[in-house]
């Protein structure tokens, strides 16, 4: 008795089934390979020279993972890179204490597991879709034998290393400078609209709780709580259901920005601020 074969699907019928049972919204455009992709940017990989980009296409998969799918875990050896087509990631650590801190939100074009594949050593962050992400997988073997052999590909991966620790510094240098949790939470909530060129009446979706905006500034909910009620009673922020309106950027940068003008000293060609202690 013969065996039926299973039913092969076509690649835009699979996308179309995809976005049907995930309830894909229609900003997502989920090609059938990077070749024919629409989100494609000059940046990163999708920069690569033509016969290298058809190489590329071939290594890995593209998959639509849903939010709170972990794509790299702390203290684990990465499969491989994901590279982050659309949609957000949040990167977190656990602390000593077992606490979760979320360090950042990751958006599109980022890079996930690259300076762990790369060095050969574990992921020092745990990675999470918050939303429906489209992501690129490529295997760690075949990503480092492409950066092996060709010349564009590792200075594409160069670059995207210094990006990284160039972000990280600013990340570092934004905590140790903010001398209270207003001046860390003003600065979060800018970095949310940080892509609107408008400064009057900013609106973003309200997608974290209290509890998860405490752990990205290092704070407590009960403080998050008080802060954002001072900052709506001074009409600096208000919040219209599920959506948080910025009323005047320029107001509220001058609260993030309030330490510039603290004095300092130099040290040769260096600036070099007096350190004050963080405070809740």
């Amino acid at each position: 008795m013969a065996h039926s074969l299973p039913r092969m699907i076509p690649p835009a019928k699979f996308c179309r089934e995809q976005e049907f049972a995930l309830g894909l919204p229609r900003r997502f455009a989920v090609p059938n390979d990077c070749l024919s992709c629409t989100l494609k940017r000059n940046c990163d990989f999708c920069n690569l020279p033509q016969s290298l980009m058809s190489e590329f296409n071939a290594m890995g998969h593209l998959t639509l993972y849903p939010a709170n799918a972990t794509l790299l875990r702390e203290g684990q050896v990465p499969r491989g890179i994901y590279i982050a087509c659309s949609g957000r990631s949040k990167l977190s650590v656990e602390a000593h204490d077992g606490k979760t801190i979320i360090l950042k939100i990751a958006g599109d074009r980022q890079v996930l597991g690259l300076s762990a594949v790369v060095s050969g050593g574990t992921s020092p962050i745990t990675v999470t879709t918050i939303e429906l992400c489209q992501i690129k997988f490529v295997e760690r073997d075949s990503f480092l034998r492409l950066i092996e052999h060709n010349s564009c590909a590792a200075l594409a991966c160069a670059t995207m290393l210094a990006r990284e620790i160039t972000t990280s510094f600013d990340d570092v240098h934004d905590l140790l400078l903010a001398r209270s949790s207003t001046e860390k939470l003003a600065r979060l909530l800018l970095t949310w609209v940080s892509g609107e060129p408008r400064n009057r009446e900013l609106r973003v979706p309200t997608e974290f709780t209290q509890e998860e905006i405490a752990l990205m500034i290092g704070s407590s909910r009960e403080t998050v709580t008080r802060l954002l009620s001072d900052m709506k009673r001074k009409d600096l922020i208000r919040l219209e259901g599920s959506t948080l309106v910025i009323p005047n950027r320029i107001a509220l940068q001058a609260i993030a920005t309030c330490q510039r003008s603290l004095p300092g000293r130099t040290i040769g060609s260096a600036y070099v601020r007096p350190f004050f202690p963080l405070t809740a």
